[in-house]
């Protein structure tokens, strides 16, 4: 058993946590990425990831969290709360921080091919909408997540944070472009369901019971017509007021429940 370790603010180990934290590259050439807060460190640990090193300011410190750390032996390291506010670059940071290994890519891939529900992100640029599509595909019902394109990087602290835990439990694949995104969830056997403003179906008349995966486009332009050979059919959600569409996040969520709804609605009616 490990007890917590002091650390000088410039410490070699706080500036290497900062880089993970601000830093895509830094993220992707470690494989790892960093998670915020008692609860979420703990969440992580229920998933089953690798916790690679802890740091905590002097009041986390008997925690439960860093007891559960330190009782498998990660390394826990004391910080100014100071200190590791200007690692996170946060006005108001968690008491806790660790930095965690990033899941295998190849559990994503097992994921996609079993799933009967997935979701689709491509160019998806805010990391609060991406955090908060994984978290509404996990409670949907998804077994994986694919990113595309230019889209976020899923593992950044906003994301993570938003995600509230469902970037640690459901497999997430990330593809740099997005015809290979939608190729592998075609691959894969889903049925691409695209969301489009004013173009498509309703998406409450769509069967949406087989086998499918929800792409949705970019904040500002949507998914882009080049693609729309990849996709097996669109689907819009109709306005009642003047407003022109949805949030993507707020789309994601009426689309994967009209999903689950479906479903249920087929389970109930083939029951005898």
């Amino acid at each position: 058993m490990t007890t917590s370790r002091p650390l000088a603010p410039r410490n070699a180990r706080v500036k290497h946590l900062a880089e993970l934290a601000r830093r895509r590259p830094a993220r992707a050439a470690e494989g790892a990425f960093v998670v915020e807060g008692p609860k979420l460190v703990l969440e992580a640990l229920d998933a089953g990831l690798a916790l690679l090193e802890v740091f905590a300011t002097a009041e986390a410190v008997g925690g439960e969290a860093l007891a559960a750390c330190e009782a498998l032996g990660v390394p826990v390291w004391e910080v100014p709360a100071d200190a590791l506010r200007r690692a996170l670059d946060v006005v108001t940071p968690q008491p806790v921080a660790a930095v965690v290994r990033v899941p295998a890519v190849e559990s994503a891939d097992r994921a996609l091919a079993v799933s009967d529900l997935a979701l689709g992100l491509l160019d998806v640029s805010d990391p609060g909408n991406a955090g908060t599509l994984m978290r509404t595909a996990e409670a949907a019902g998804a077994g994986a997540v694919v990113l595309g394109g230019c889209s976020v990087d899923p593992f950044s602290p906003k994301s993570v944070r938003a995600s509230a835990g469902a970037v640690f439990r459901i497999p997430v694949v990330v593809e740099s472009d997005n015809v290979t995104a939608l190729e592998r969830m075609g691959a894969a056997g889903l049925r691409r369901v695209g969301t489009r403003a004013g173009a498509g179906t309703d998406y409450d008349r769509a069967d949406l019971t087989g086998r499918v995966a929800i792409v949705l486009g970019s904040e500002a332009h949507g998914l882009p017509g080049s693609l729309g050979a990849l996709l097996d059919e669109t689907v819009a959600i109709p306005m009642a007021g003047p407003t022109e569409s949805l949030n993507v996040a707020a789309a994601g969520a009426v689309v994967c429940f009209e999903v689950l709804r479906q479903r249920r609605a087929a389970a109930r009616a083939a029951r005898p």
